[in-house]
């Protein structure tokens, strides 16, 4: 039986579930989103593309959006240190919200919560699908912009723990987050905000009590 590279599998699911999201053939992705690479940060593995400076090339290049959700920035890698060092209890119902890479997902599928991670971006939710899969936890994933479209949040929930990494980075959408994420929340819930103290979130949290701490690593 032949031996298979297990990143040209991961690459050619990617590229299936990529294609079939983008509604393009594979031969219309950017060849950059299919050079991935595989990467740990802490107790987690992810894959993203290898060049991110070459994915925004590409991407810029054809009218797209910037794709910031391709690399692990610092707030999810710190949300998710924070969930390997206090992990939500088993069976509770996890929302991330932008979740990109899904790091703290990982986390949080990996202490037994019941996830789901959301993005806008349609790349980003393949990722996140992959990246649940190749640290072997279980996790549901949608494509919803929770800027745009939080009612469709809101019928799934509330949720005993809703997450957000580095997501209030302007003012419009710190002032949806402040409409919209009181109403995810369960009573007697909780809600956890990455943050690199961007003024969107000093916006957001003037209308809050809340409690803060520094960021810390997966390791």
């Amino acid at each position: 039986m032949p031996i298979t590279d297990p990143l040209i599998a991961l690459r050619t699911s990617l590229a299936e579930q990529l294609s079939a999201l983008r509604g393009v053939p594979v031969s219309e992705l950017p060849p950059a989103l299919l050079d991935i690479t595989v990467r740990r940060v802490g107790q987690a593995y992810f894959v993203c593309p290898s060049s991110w400076e070459q994915l925004r090339h590409e991407e810029g290049g054809a009218g797209r959006p910037v794709p910031y959700w391709a690399r692990p920035w610092p707030s999810g890698v710190g949300l998710a240190g924070a969930l390997y060092d206090d992990p939500p209890p088993a069976g509770t119902s996890v929302l991330e919200v932008g979740c990109g890479l899904a790091l703290p997902s990982v986390m949080a599928a990996r202490a037994g919560a019941s996830v789901l991670a959301t993005d806008g971006a349609t790349d980003a939710v393949a990722f996140a699908a992959h990246v649940l899969a190749l640290n072997d936890v279980l996790g549901e994933v949608a494509v919803v912009d929770w800027s745009t479209d939080g009612d469709a949040l809101v019928k799934r929930g509330p949720f005993d723990l809703v997450l957000a990494a580095d997501v209030l980075y302007t003012r419009a959408n710190a002032e949806a987050a402040k409409a919209l994420f009181p109403r995810l929340v369960a009573p007697g819930g909780r809600l956890i905000i990455a943050d690199p103290n961007r003024a969107g979130a000093q916006h957001f949290l003037q209308d809050f009590e809340h409690t803060t701490e520094p960021g810390k690593d997966v390791s």
